[in-house]
């Protein structure tokens, strides 16, 4: 059962049952254990989570508002799909607001303990650049690095609207940071954005963090259109009584060995 993942420390900020079954449903959609598309049965979530009918049904709706799931009228709930339009769009309006963070934060005068506090995630992101085997740790820990600098902001308006977007925006930040090399920029762009954050240069804070969400954007973008004409391609997905676009030759064993030298 899933009841223990209710009791995580996530639950101190979820005040209901139900927020606490979408805070967990939600967790399982971005991690990507339920993929896009997939049916979100009712009766096999209660049946996993040990609760009744209505918590479930008023968390699918939580996550039908963040944009998650999708609600259709007696055929039940379906993770959202994934868009380009939608990156677009949540992007245009992301960029701003953690640009604005970031110059919130660098023009605090009391800026040095967040930097202190910092310090460790973005020398972790480093680190975890550095091994192409460990991008679900980079993963979690950029998004914790978000989660940390969004919390730490006093514009409680800033603060919400960032809140508002974490859950969508997270899912395509799995997408974009999908490659070791966009790992690797991505880590240098953070150790970029938090010495400027230390040195107080507002206006060039604001600019690298919305470069690094820009790049996210980008990069996002570029996964779903590989995926997209991947999926559409006549060779790997054929009609209807039309055969499959023949494989390769394989290579010749004297030119792989030639290749090697």
């Amino acid at each position: 059962m899933l009841m223990s993942k209710l009791n995580s420390d996530r639950d101190a900020v979820a005040q209901t049952l139900s927020e606490k079954i979408a805070a967990s449903i939600a967790d399982d959609i971005v991690s990507g254990r339920y993929q896009p598309g997939e049916r979100l049965v009712e009766a096999t979530l209660v049946k996993a989570f040990g609760v009744s009918h209505g918590p479930v049904r008023d968390a699918l709706r939580l996550l039908q508002n963040r944009g998650l799931v999708l609600i259709h009228p007696y055929r039940g709930a379906q993770v959202s799909t994934l868009s380009v339009r939608e990156v677009q769009e949540i992007y245009q309006v992301r960029a701003a607001l953690v640009g604005l963070r970031a110059r919130w934060i660098a023009e605090d005068a009391e800026r040095a303990d967040l930097v202190a506090h910092a310090e460790g995630p973005v020398s972790e992101l480093e680190a975890l650049a550095r091994s192409d085997a460990a991008g679900d740790a980079y993963v979690a820990a950029a998004l914790a690095l978000n989660r940390m600098l969004t919390d730490s902001v006093s514009n409680r308006w800033l603060s919400s609207m960032l809140q508002a977007l974490t859950l969508q925006t997270s899912r395509y930040t799995r997408l974009a940071l999908a490659t070791p090399e966009r790992r690797r920029e991505s880590a240098r762009l953070w150790r970029t954005l938090l010495e400027a954050i230390r040195a107080g240069d507002g206006e060039s804070a604001q600019q690298i963090a919305s470069a690094i969400s820009l790049a996210t954007r980008d990069a996002a973008i570029k996964h779903l259109q590989e995926h997209q004409e991947l999926t559409l391609s006549p060779a790997s997905n054929p009609l209807p009584g039309q055969a499959a676009a023949p494989a390769s030759a394989p290579a010749d064993p004297t030119s792989q060995v030639t290749g090697l030298q």
